[in-house]
C-alpha cells in the first residue's frame, strides 16, 4: 500500500481522476459491446501505457510490451501486416531499450529528463518520415495487407514517434497525436468492413488522443525545467 502511495505521491487529483476515467471508459464500453475478456486486456493495457508514459512513469512501458503483443495479434486477423510488424518487430524493442536508457537519465528526484527538438532535427524527421510512409505502402500492396496507405501512415509515423520517444523528444506526442487521428479513421474503415470490435479500439484511439495532447505539454513542462 505503501508503494502505491508512494508512485502516485506527485500525481495531482486531476492526473489521478484522469487515470481513472480512462479505465472506467473503456471498461464500459467492453461491457457494452460484450466483447473477449482479450479485447479488455488489449485496450487497458494500451491506456496504462500512454497515461503513465505522459506523466513520465518507467512504469507505463512494461503495459507498452505487454500491448504490442496482444494488438499485434488482433491485426493480423485482419491482415494490418503493417501494425504487426511495427509491434512485434519495432516496438517491443525499442519499450525495452527504453526501459534501460530511461533508467540512465533521471534526475535525483526521480524524474525522466525529457528534451526538446531544434528545428533540423524536426526538418530531418518530417523527410524520413514522407519517404518512409510511401516505400512501406509498395511492401504492404506487394504482401497483400489491408489498407496499404493507412497501414504506412499509421506504421511509419508509429516508428519516428517511438524513436523519438526513446530518445526522450517532447515532441514526439505531437506525433502520437497524429498517429491517433490517423488510426482512428484506419479503424472506422476496418469497423465499416463490418468489424464490430472495432468501435473499442476506435475508444480506445480517441482516448490516446486526448492523452496525447496532455503527455506533450506535460512532457515540454519537465523538458524546459531540465533545460534550465
Amino acid at each position: 500500500m505503501n508503494k502505491i502511495k508512494e508512485f502516485f505521491s506527485d500525481w495531482s487529483n486531476k492526473e489521478k481522476a484522469w487515470l481513472a476515467f480512462v479505465l472506467i471508459v473503456q471498461t464500459v464500453a467492453w461491457l457494452i459491446q460484450k466483447e473477449s475478456l482479450f479485447m479488455l486486456v488489449m485496450t487497458l493495457t494500451n491506456s496504462l501505457n500512454l497515461v503513465l508514459g505522459a506523466k513520465g512513469k518507467i512504469a507505463g512501458l512494461y503495459f507498452a510490451i505487454i500491448n504490442s503483443v496482444l494488438y499485434a495479434i488482433n491485426c493480423l486477423a485482419i491482415q494490418l501486416y503493417g501494425e504487426v510488424m511495427y509491434h512485434l518487430l519495432y516496438s517491443i524493442p525499442v519499450s525495452t531499450i527504453a526501459i534501460f536508457t530511461w533508467k540512465k537519465n533521471m534526475t535525483e528526484g526521480g524524474e525522466v529528463k525529457f528534451r526538446t527538438m531544434t528545428p533540423k532535427i524536426i526538418l530531418m524527421t518530417t523527410l524520413a518520415t514522407i519517404v518512409g510512409v510511401f516505400g512501406y505502402m509498395q511492401v504492404l500492396k506487394w504482401m497483400g495487407g489491408n489498407l496499404p496507405f493507412m497501414d504506412s501512415l499509421t506504421t511509419i509515423v508509429s516508428v519516428i514517434a517511438s524513436l523519438l520517444y526513446l530518445l526522450r523528444y517532447s515532441e514526439q506526442w505531437a506525433m502520437w497525436a497524429i498517429v491517433n487521428v490517423l488510426s482512428i479513421a484506419m479503424w472506422i474503415m476496418v469497423f465499416m468492413q463490418g468489424d464490430s470490435s472495432a468501435i473499442l479500439i476506435i475508444i480506445m484511439m480517441t482516448i490516446n488522443l486526448i492523452n496525447s495532447i496532455y503527455g506533450f505539454l506535460n512532457w515540454r513542462k519537465i523538458a524546459i525545467k531540465n533545460e534550465k
